[in-house]
């Protein structure tokens, strides 16, 4: 995957030392986790970088919700999602999907840290109706976005110059309540600091029929994975994806 993003050979000394920090931070991310109950957010907010360009990351939220239809927040396995999650729950009412722990107690356990910290939890297993709820109250709902599938289940887009596929479920979500799109992060930064940023809001156009809707949930997919490729593009070794994520034909 850093060859991919690098452009460079698997084999290249800066490709492997980008890749073991990768996970490396991926690392500190799981402590992080472990820690998450015991965390100062009007700390880390005070330690916190905006990067947001053209405003702070809540302006671009703040115009998404203007349209009265809710607000998907579209991030990946970078930086500390969780974290992400924390700060905007200090701020919005706002739902995350996540993925259910094959045991129950961790699951319990887990899953009720992020509601301590404001994030109302919807099993990804039964989303799609909750997620739409939400969404009909004009509140924000977060999802984790980046997993490779086959050509057969995903919705195709180019990232970082090659084809891959992609769930097009959060622009699905989209495109079914009228809700816009923004894609934000919170990741590591210098001399333990946190960064965050927004990107600008997208909305769904109207369209008819189904064809005319694969276009537009190919569009908003297309839009959330270049936002993330900025973001990866500046700082590699902050995305933790450690299964391949373009077909194996392309790989170089």
């Amino acid at each position: 995957n850093m060859a991919q993003v690098m452009g460079r050979s698997s084999r290249d000394p800066y490709v492997q030392r980008l890749a073991m920090a990768s996970w490396y931070n991926y690392g500190r991310y799981a402590s992080d986790f472990m820690y998450f109950p015991y965390m100062d957010m009007a700390a880390v907010e005070d330690n916190m970088r905006d990067l947001t360009e053209g405003g702070t990351w809540s302006k671009f939220l703040d115009q998404g919700l203007q349209q009265g239809k809710g607000v998907v927040i579209a991030t990946a396995h970078f930086g500390n999602w969780d974290l992400a999650g924390a700060l905007v729950g200090q701020h919005y009412p706002l739902s995350g999907v996540t993925e259910t722990f094959s045991d129950p107690r961790l699951n319990d356990l887990l899953q009720s840290q992020r509601r301590d910290k404001g994030l109302s939890v919807i099993p990804l297993e039964s989303s799609a109706r909750r997620i739409l709820r939400v969404l009909q109250k004009n509140e924000l709902v977060a999802l984790v976005a980046d997993r490779p599938l086959s050509a057969q289940e995903g919705v195709p887009i180019t990232f970082f110059g090659r084809t891959t596929y992609v769930p097009g479920g959060p622009a699905m979500m989209a495109v079914m309540s009228g809700a816009s799109i923004v894609p934000g992060y919170v990741w590591y930064g210098h001399h333990h600091e946190f960064y965050v940023r927004c990107f600008d809001p997208i909305s769904p156009r109207p369209y008819k029929g189904s064809a005319e809707r694969e276009k537009e949930v190919a569009r908003l997919t297309q839009y959330i994975y270049d936002a993330q490729a900025v973001m990866i593009r500046e700082w590699p070794s902050q995305w933790y994806m450690f299964r391949p994520f373009w077909p194996a034909s392309q790989t170089i």
